[in-house]
């Protein structure tokens, strides 16, 4: 009996040990859970959330993308540009993942002036903000509120139609009520917005703010998201010139695609541009790598060699190199290993690359091909920036584009 209640307690010991290593390599967690959790390395892209958030807090009302591709980061650093403009006390951050509010394949004008007024008006009675105004400010607050509320979520209008034998019938007619659709409610309807509309009562709020000395600044988070610029450029000649006249400051999330689209220039639309690129190859970043899994306990299962491998084959993708970490770490679990060796690492590499390879057509294989053998890449035609946005090539410089080495494998064998 006490050799099978050690047996038990020593599986027990292993089951906490794995399940600690696993908490801290979820690569599908919310980026704030990590932050707050301290599980962030802050210099990782050498500070450029104080970059960032520096520039809208010296030039209020500027608006600056952040560009980079899926799981590179982008999140993480919007999040401590908030934390750090709200430590400051002269701002007030307004964070939105817009695509949790909306689906972003219906997407247009509207849409994001929408998601900020809910979420500052939240914030604004959130603080208390309105507590020390005179009666009537309070009324006109509460009317902007439902105004922008019913520009959001939409509303119920009451009309009567007159009816073609009134003698029988309510000599007005009959009444019809019908929902207004809101700009928030998905899927989004493509309709003409009224822009200035809600402009004004977005202004109440934003005056009342800034009658507490401080700043607005919104943060919008999941437009990366959009594979096609065409609806990013709809919201940013309405949505964001709008905010630019509140003088609200503006960062941003936005898709590779604008960097390389035909037709418009994206510097001439916002004050400051910040890519994140994948890290490279060399070892400075490979030792930027390895510094993540450090700090999230990763090593204490992890071997040298086995992270060593886990780097190179994520492509310098944050969310991939954790990923690979974790779906090591289960495989070897599962088998029962202490530690995890490399064959569990190549089992995650292969699970990895197997989910770049799923979905693709002989023309992408052919673009993927040609990139591995000649190193030519156009990044301007279609195919060319779906690859880019999907993760599936990565860009190091400006003229060094390789296939995901996961990938690699998969590609060279078609």
């Amino acid at each position: 009996m006490p050799a099978t209640m050690s047996k038990t307690k020593e599986a027990s010991l292993r089951r906490e040990r794995f399940r600690e290593y696993m908490r801290k390599l979820n690569p599908t967690a919310p980026a704030r859970t990590a932050l707050d959790s301290g599980l962030v390395l802050e210099d990782l892209h050498g500070s450029l959330y104080k970059t960032l958030a520096a520039r809208a807090d010296l030039d209020p009302g500027s608006q600056q993308l952040l560009v980079g591709g899926i799981g590179s980061g982008k999140t993480t650093e919007l999040l401590m540009a908030e934390k750090w403009l709200e430590e400051q006390g002269q701002t007030l951050p307004v964070y939105i993942d817009i695509s949790a509010e909306t689906d972003l394949s219906g997407l247009n004008s509207g849409a994001l002036l929408a998601g900020f007024g809910v979420h500052l008006t939240k914030a604004f009675y959130g603080k208390a903000f309105e507590s020390s105004l005179q009666d009537h400010e309070k009324k006109a607050l509460i009317a902007a509120r439902d105004r922008i509320q019913e520009f959001a979520f939409g509303k119920i209008e009451s009309a009567w139609v007159p009816y073609f034998n009134i003698s029988e019938f309510d000599p007005r007619g009959v009444l019809v009520t019908r929902k207004v659709p809101g700009r928030l409610t998905p899927p989004l309807p493509v309709i003409q917005r009224d822009i200035q509309s809600i402009s004004e009562s977005l202004v109440t709020f934003v005056t009342a703010v800034r009658d507490r000395s401080l700043d607005v600044v919104v943060i919008f988070d999941g437009l990366d998201r959009l594979i096609s610029p065409e609806k990013f450029w709809a919201v940013v000649d309405q949505d964001f010139r709008a905010l630019r006249q509140m003088k609200v400051g503006v960062l941003a999330a936005a898709p590779l695609s604008v960097l390389y689209g035909e037709g418009r220039s994206i510097s001439a639309h916002f004050d400051k541009i910040h890519y994140i690129r994948a890290l490279g190859a060399d070892t400075a970043s490979h030792e930027h790598l390895q510094s993540v899994l450090f700090h999230r306990g990763g090593l204490e299962i992890l071997g040298e060699h086995e992270a060593e491998l886990i780097c190179s084959s994520s492509g310098g993708v944050l969310r991939d190199l954790i990923t690979l970490a974790r779906d090591a770490g289960e495989d070897a679990y599962i088998e029962g290993s202490e530690a995890i060796t490399s064959k569990h690492v190549n089992t995650a590499i292969k699970q990895l690359g197997e989910s770049y390879r799923r979905g693709l057509g002989p023309n992408q294989l052919e673009v993927l091909q040609r990139l591995d053998r000649e190193r030519y890449f156009d990044v301007t035609s279609i195919p060319g920036i779906e690859l880019l946005v999907t993760g599936r090539v990565l860009e190091y410089s400006a003229f060094d584009f390789r296939v995901h080495p996961a990938l690699k494998p998969l590609v060279e064998n078609g």
